[in-house]
């Protein structure tokens, strides 16, 4: 049975705003991240889903809670759908990271190309692991959850790690505003796959 799964990430933080590295620690929405999530309704009344599904953070939690007050949707909770742990560098600004590990190693970090996903700042966790935590959640998820179309809000770099894996031959980095939406579908016969 195909099912669709619509990923979006979460609405803006304050933490968003003077960039700085939030990675697995619980920062909540503020205020335009939370009309952000608003306008979500109106994707998901025009692309209805079954249940909902959210990392477990706070951010993500708000933005799909918002997302799905129209729907009412059932909502599933995972910590494997979290943001990438930044170790050393989290809860640290851009700025910051770039005194202090420099400008390729920042390069490297926020990469789309597979061949940088085993990269990670002291501690942290490497691209490759953080797509494998999330593929075993979206599989546990498709697996376990009876729908055909579901909604699941996560984290920005989590998101395009995890689509440009899907599509190692994409050349540009796929945009992840707060609040996008992109789509892709599961059987069990192909996988997972992405059709931008």
């Amino acid at each position: 049975m195909r099912k669709t799964i619509y990923l979006f990430r979460h609405g803006q933080t304050d933490w968003n705003l003077v960039r700085r590295l939030q990675g697995h620690s619980d920062i909540p929405l503020n205020d335009e991240g939370r009309r952000q999530a608003q306008c979500l309704q109106n994707f998901f009344s025009e692309n209805p889903v079954e249940i909902m599904a959210s990392s477990d953070l706070s951010r993500a939690q708000q933005t799909a809670a918002i997302a799905n007050e129209n729907l009412n949707a059932p909502t599933f909770y995972s910590e494997n759908f979290r943001e990438v742990f930044l170790g050393d560098a989290e809860g640290m600004s851009q700025d910051e990271i770039l005194a202090k590990h420099g400008e390729e190693n920042w390069k490297r970090w926020t990469s789309h190309e597979t061949k940088h996903f085993d990269f990670t700042y002291l501690n942290g966790e490497s691209g490759t692991d953080a797509i494998e935590r999330f593929k075993k959640g979206l599989l546990e998820f498709c697996e376990g959850e009876e729908f055909t179309v579901a909604g699941l809000c996560t984290h920005g770099l989590m998101l395009k790690r995890f689509l440009h894996s899907l599509r190692p031959d994409l050349q540009e980095p796929l945009p992840i505003p707060n609040c996008v939406v992109y789509r892709i579908e599961w059987s069990p016969e192909a996988g997972f796959e992405f059709k931008p």
